[in-house]
């Protein structure tokens, strides 16, 4: 039974290897008219971007094609204008959002955290095209280890934790905002999410996103994950190495103090204190502060624009 299903397995594996290589081959003929492939896929992934296509469209190759060309043209269309709205926002409001690259799960994924409590931008303030912007930037951007690099897609996404201390109740009268936002993820990135982790939350968040997530699809709703006071800890140890379970237990301790200190309200910045709200040591020796950003990686728009 074992051998079978390995077979299976194998079988499977190939059958999807076939059909990347033909999508990367009809992308790159002259006829279909792509004159940058390279727009589409962020980070030095091969040919994990196009199989991202693929698993998005149900390994239907003609479907696939239709998401890579639409893709290709908002990038070409849009992409500059996104990436003007970043520097602009995050110049004049380094902390206009906080969802920020702060280390790596231990199978290499760059885990993404961002808290309510330390968002500048209130609900009213908050656009779509500021927040795609943000989510773009991300996406395409996030710092990556080396061994990760040779290993396939299912690791190159991206793991999100969300702390919603903070949180604001007016969040809840934007929630066309969100889909807006997760359809572009969607056509740019497909499966660049790889979870997402709620802490800190009130009943009545849990509550709303059982109202709204049938709208988001059985894709997003599996990957969404609410977690009680009690098994946030070890379930932190479960994913993350013990240096990132550190870190999150004391940004999350940190960021319920009132009034936010200083450093946690200033989280781009390195701050004087032991913890370093940027991320953890091995994140940022690796990605900050080598004076410069190496791999291609670009780190929150407070740290590359803020003063």
């Amino acid at each position: 039974m074992a051998d079978n299903e390995a077979a299976i397995r194998e079988q499977i594996k190939s059958m999807q290897g076939t059909m990347v290589s033909e999508l990367v081959d009809t992308v790159k003929k002259p006829s279909f008219n792509i004159a940058e492939p390279s727009l589409l896929f962020f980070g030095k992934q091969g040919t994990e971007g196009y199989r991202r296509f693929l698993q998005q469209s149900d390994w239907d190759l003609e479907d696939a094609l239709k998401l890579i060309q639409s893709a290709y043209e908002w990038h070409t269309r849009s992409g500059e204008v996104v990436r003007g709205i970043l520097e602009e926002l995050f110049t004049r409001m380094p902390t206009y959002i906080s969802l920020r690259q702060v280390g790596f799960d231990k199978c290499g994924r760059p885990v993404l955290y961002g808290c309510f409590a330390q968002n500048a931008a209130k609900p009213t303030d908050i656009s779509v095209d500021s927040i795609i912007a943000h989510f773009v930037h991300l996406a395409e951007m996030a710092g990556r280890t080396n061994v990760q690099k040779d290993l396939d897609e299912s690791v190159a996404s991206n793991v999100i934790v969300l702390d919603c201390t903070g949180f604001d109740n007016r969040y809840f009268l934007k929630p066309d905002l969100i889909l807006k936002v997760y359809q572009t993820l969607c056509l740019l990135y497909p499966n660049c999410i790889h979870s997402i982790t709620v802490v800190n939350y009130a009943q009545e968040v849990r509550n709303t996103w059982s109202t709204i997530k049938s709208s988001f699809g059985p894709v997003l709703t599996h990957k969404v994950k609410f977690l009680p006071p009690a098994i946030v800890s070890q379930t932190f140890v479960d994913y993350f190495g013990h240096e990132l379970v550190q870190w999150l237990l004391a940004e999350m301790r940190l960021n319920k103090e009132t009034p936010l200190s200083a450093g946690q309200v200033a989280f781009y910045k390195r701050g004087n204190g032991e913890h370093d709200p940027r991320g953890t040591n091995v994140y940022v020796s690796a990605y900050l502060d080598k004076g410069g950003f190496p791999d291609g990686h670009r780190p929150h728009g407070g740290i590359m624009f803020g003063k």
